[in-house]
């Protein structure tokens, strides 16, 4: 009675290659097809052309057998051809033997929670015109403590013609070690301050975006495996292009992966997920490490704020704050989720895609 009479979620059941075989609840309401329509059609019928091209339909239930469920928000149609704005989930669901037999879906028609995003996101952008008073208070931060570095490194120098070997060594250890932290403090809190005052210069060119998050892999990799941790790529065979500064791309997906590998226990896992959402490329960093505390989440993104549990991995809770600030500063938006401490955390970058010359889906090709 449930299922035929809830008025908010299409709920749609597919075969293991995405051929519907149930549609039930509001599946008619929001989609405008009936169930004779639905049933034994393929899924992508109600994806937008364009991402059927990029090979989301299937991307989307590879996803769910890999992580064992897949969200998503993006446009579909409708039976009139109108769009709308769909939040949806699938599920796979396995028989006893743990074989895969097909995939739950469940969708609800969230247009108006679309509408209420890009009127927030309108909001955001007149307040972040008003920041001048933050930005001249980073740019002096980092002023002063560029002056303290030069009088420490003189002194490291003193230490250096100190007679007592083992002291010498103590005392150098200390002051070099400082010398790093202050050295990283200045150049992270001046980027900020680059940033915020809009006079960060970036240089854009056109990307791919799957074999640029490969490439980035490939280097924290090592690192991964020597925690003995699964890192795993999943990303459409179709190509997905952007405009973007490459070294800062590279520093943002960079520093959530290498947050996710450092946060995450030993033999844990991580993933980097690619798709669309619109006219947005959508890259997710999910992993099973030590979570946010709700307490913290609203403060994640905020200067110099850490978990508690992750100091002692050091930093300066900079890191984030540079994140998001160079996701801005490419036109794009950041979100951050974690249902708690030790349950994980999942970041979603969002950056326009470069929607002139999208390439048509590579026959034969899967996610990694």
């Amino acid at each position: 009675m449930l299922l035929g009479q809830t008025q908010e979620h299409a709920i749609v059941s597919l075969d293991v290659v995405g051929n519907i075989l149930v549609w039930t609840g509001a599946s008619e309401k929001i989609l405008g097809y009936n169930e004779q329509e639905m049933l034994g059609q393929p899924i992508s019928r109600i994806f937008e052309e364009v991402d059927q091209d990029r090979g989301l339909p299937l991307l989307e239930r590879e996803v769910a057998a890999a992580d064992g469920r897949s969200e998503d928000d993006r446009w579909h149609v409708r039976k009139d051809d109108t769009r709308i704005w769909i939040s949806g989930t699938i599920t796979p669901i396995r028989g006893e033997q743990g074989q895969l037999i097909g995939y739950g879906k469940i969708m609800r028609d969230r247009t108006d929670l679309r509408s209420q995003i890009e009127t927030l996101e309108n909001r955001v952008e007149s307040l972040s015109r008003s920041q001048g008073e933050k930005d001249g208070y980073f740019a002096k931060l980092a002023h002063e403590i560029r002056n303290s570095l030069s009088p420490l490194t003189t002194v490291v120098d003193i230490f250096e013609t100190v007679v007592d070997a083992t002291a010498r060594v103590h005392a150098m250890t200390i002051a070099r070690r400082q010398l790093a932290l202050l050295t990283r403090l200045a150049e992270d809190t001046a980027e900020l301050a680059r940033l915020s005052g809009g006079k960060l210069a970036l240089s854009p060119a056109r990307l791919e975006l799957g074999q640029t998050l490969r490439g980035i892999v490939e280097v924290l990799r090592p690192r991964a495996e020597r925690k003995q941790q699964l890192l795993q790529l999943l990303a459409p065979p179709a190509s997905l292009d952007i405009q973007a500064d490459p070294e800062r791309l590279h520093q943002i997906v960079f520093n959530l992966l290498d947050n996710a590998i450092k946060y995450t226990p030993a033999q844990g896992r991580i993933w980097l997920k690619l798709t669309v959402e619109g006219p947005h490329a959508l890259i997710r960093v999910e992993d099973t490490g030590i979570g946010i505390d709700s307490d913290l989440m609203p403060r994640i993104f905020d200067m110099f704020v850490q978990a508690e549990q992750s100091s002692a991995e050091g930093g300066f809770g900079i890191g984030l704050s540079l994140v998001r600030d160079l996701v801005h500063a490419h036109g794009g938006t950041i979100e951050v989720r974690s249902p708690g401490v030790n349950q994980g955390t999942e970041f979603s970058v969002r950056l326009p895609l470069q929607l002139d010359a999208m390439s048509a889906t590579a026959p034969g090709k899967s996610p990694e």
